[in-house]
């Protein structure tokens, strides 16, 4: 397993709720070089904006890959969804997650995830309408992404931050109900501590689903922090096969460098007693 961490790209606004390292480009690159970092995840808000180049120059200079493109600011700082009630912001929505696949293929990353921005569920709302739009759109950016040779990597997120697809088994059959072979799974810890009935067995039930992981300890902080078992779940990915990027995606507290340091401390050498 590789480990990477999650960096924001220039559109992002600098926010406490962003679960990214924020800082200029080439800053965040040097940071995670100096701390054995393997990659770089990009979270994004406006893919389209976002220099491509000036990545790549990055990645091949700090010889730290794109592991994977989040979407997660689509919906936290530009509030779209597949299934908002404004047929315009439905529309921008699916663009935007067309345009971080249209990112990676530049950066030569294969996959970008969908978490939030797929929508929710409204309070009175009609469900089966709101359902239908998400997955209608789901459907839409995996088609544009399997003809582009990139996997669209649906992030099942805890009930306390959404009202969809909150466990590994509601992702699974999500990933079945679409059935496109470029539309797969991504597992995090923190949400399935906080929803799955027994996240060791969700990885087991998923080893056939999911292509890329994030970690977070019980609080969404940096792992080691609280008290999650991650020596048992890197064990358990390890144990049904999974071999690729491990990602830290946590809220920078109590500051960014904090949260970066701590985590490359706590499990690099997990990972690599594991290997």
């Amino acid at each position: 397993m590789r480990l990477c961490y999650q960096i924001s790209t220039p559109e992002v606004k600098k926010a406490p709720g962003v679960t990214a390292y924020q800082a200029d480009l080439e800053d965040s690159y040097k940071a995670l070089l100096e701390n054995g970092y393997e990659g770089v995840e990009l979270m994004v808000d406006n893919p389209s904006m976002v220099d491509s180049s000036r990545i790549k120059e990055l990645s091949d200079k700090y010889n730290l890959p794109v592991a994977m493109i989040c979407t997660g600011e689509v919906f936290g700082q530009s509030g779209l969804t597949f299934n908002h009630p404004e047929e315009e912001k439905r529309k921008e929505a699916v663009k935007r997650v067309k345009d971080a696949v249209d990112l990676a293929v530049k950066l030569d990353c294969g996959i970008v995830n969908i978490g939030r921005v797929r929508g929710g569920f409204s309070l009175g709302g009609d469900h089966e309408k709101e359902r239908a739009l998400s997955i209608e759109g789901m459907k839409a950016v995996g088609q544009y992404a399997g003809e582009k040779g990139i996997v669209i990597a649906l992030e099942p997120v805890n009930s306390i931050a959404a009202s969809f697809i909150n466990t590994t088994q509601e992702g699974m059959a999500i990933v079945d109900e679409i059935g496109l072979s470029s539309f797969k799974l991504m597992l995090d810890s923190n949400h399935m501590f906080i929803d799955d009935k027994d996240s060791l067995k969700s990885i087991e039930d998923a080893k056939d689903y999911f292509v890329y992981v994030h970690l977070a300890d019980s609080n969404r902080l940096y792992p080691g922090n609280c008290k999650l078992d991650f020596e048992a779940f890197i064990k358990k990915l390890k144990e049904v096969g999974y071999d690729s990027w491990v990602s830290v995606e946590v809220f920078q507290r109590p500051d960014q460098d904090i949260a970066l340091k701590k985590s490359a401390a706590f499990l690099k050498p997990m990972i690599e007693s594991l290997s």
